[in-house]
């Protein structure tokens, strides 16, 4: 019986392998197609998410440039505009932001800010543009008070161009002038090299307003150049051969280098004028009192006042500044008169403490503010306070002024 021959299913090696090549392309495509829609996306994202970066970035230096103010008088450090590190532009300027300006949940209560516009390093060699705001009358004691925000992560352009007031005005890139501010400012940013920049003229709207004139004194202040201080000592009635005088140095680490100089040499001077009669004491202080090595007053002997200099040159600035454990020491003494002295911010509770010390005593309390820092901030406001209601003089004494010419 003859067999029927069996066909066999299936495919053959080379069958086989093209189809798997087939597959392996098809694959390949899809998969590409997949990647390039993710790569499409991802660069979308950064794209889009760069842009609304510069945007933002842009909007705040519009805000804080509309507005821009400075008082007369008010020294360097109100409004900067110049080149920077590594060919970026940095921009300073004192201004009242707007509400929900960045920073707000630090510093919603302070709409007076000193704001800075600076380009900083980054650990991958690249630069990001930084935005560093403080209320204008921070308490520089804090450790907080500065506030810093990184507006753009990534930056290869920043550039800053500002046009002054006139038909005939060029643009300049560096702004240095305390007399005046810009009219408009030209802002280019870009975030890669191949990037055309994104720019926006932003105007500077007190450029035509009437300059506000510095804050009025609370009563009786003067204005002493450092030099003169440090060789002419503090302000007492050298005549007075019962006056019991009580000085409260500050020591805080603002102090250091000439400040403190500056008020040993007047301690000094002043310590030298005094009669025989009176007496002294003396306080250092920073967070504590560094007291004298005397429990009580001494006589404005020469051998004393030697003997305290050994003592004074000594004393080191450090650490941060409270006057009360130095005010609580002072007033147990007795004093007829009390000079105060620091370049620093403190609580308003200062003010509190000495009125309550000096209830129905009627000592004569002076204060005097050392240095740019305490300018026009709460620190020389709660100075001239003190000075007043406790029948005292203010002093402000700028540590970098050189005194008066004479004249011919």
């Amino acid at each position: 019986m003859a067999h029927k021959q069996q066909s066999k299913a299936g495919f053959t090696l080379p069958e086989v392998l093209v189809a798997v090549a087939i597959l392996a392309l098809v694959m390949t495509m899809v998969f590409g197609v997949f990647g390039s829609l993710l790569t499409a996306t991802r660069t979308g994202v950064e794209t889009a998410d760069n842009t609304q970066r510069e945007r933002m970035a842009l909007q705040a230096m519009a805000d804080a440039l509309a507005g821009a103010s400075w008082y007369r008088q008010s020294g360097p450090g109100h409004f900067i505009a110049g080149q920077g590190a590594e060919g970026f532009s940095q921009l300073e300027l004192v201004t009242r932001v707007p509400p929900g300006f960045w920073g707000e949940r630090s510093l919603g209560q302070s709409p007076l800010r000193r704001v800075q516009f600076i380009v900083e390093p980054t650990h991958d060699g690249g630069h990001q543009l930084v935005l560093k705001q403080e209320a204008l009358l921070a308490d520089t004691n804090s450790a907080t008070r500065m506030h810093r925000t990184v507006l753009l992560p990534q930056v290869t352009q920043f550039l800053i161009n500002l046009r002054p007031h006139g038909a005939d005005a060029m643009w300049q890139p560096v702004w240095d002038s305390t007399n005046a501010l810009p009219r408009l400012a030209r802002v280019e940013l870009a975030t890669h090299k191949n990037q055309k920049p994104r720019a926006k003229e932003m105007a500077v709207y007190a450029n035509a307003a009437s300059h506000a004139t510095g804050a009025p004194g609370i009563g009786a202040t003067t204005n002493i150049a450092g030099v003169v201080f440090g060789e002419g000592g503090f302000n007492i009635d050298s005549g007075s051969s019962d006056g019991r005088l009580i000085f409260l140095i500050d020591k805080s680490g603002s102090m250091r280098g000439e400040r403190l100089a500056v008020a040993k040499r007047a301690l000094m001077k002043t310590l030298l004028q005094m009669e025989e009669g009176s007496k002294f004491y003396i306080y250092f202080f920073n967070r504590e009192a560094d007291a004298m090595p005397s429990s009580a007053m001494l006589d404005a002997t020469p051998d004393n006042i030697n003997r305290m200099a050994e003592w004074l040159d000594t004393r080191e600035a450090a650490g941060r500044t409270d006057p009360i454990p130095a005010l609580n020491g002072a007033f147990g003494h007795e004093p007829t008169e009390i000079w105060l002295l620091t370049d620093g911010q403190f609580h308003p509770r200062v003010m509190d403490t000495v009125n309550q010390l000096n209830a129905g005593k009627d000592i004569k309390v002076n204060t005097l503010g050392l240095g740019d820092e305490i300018r026009g901030r709460r620190g020389e406001a709660l100075l001239m306070i003190i000075a007043k209601e406790n029948g005292g003089t203010y002093t402000y004494v700028n540590a970098n002024a050189q005194p008066p010419a004479p004249q011919k």
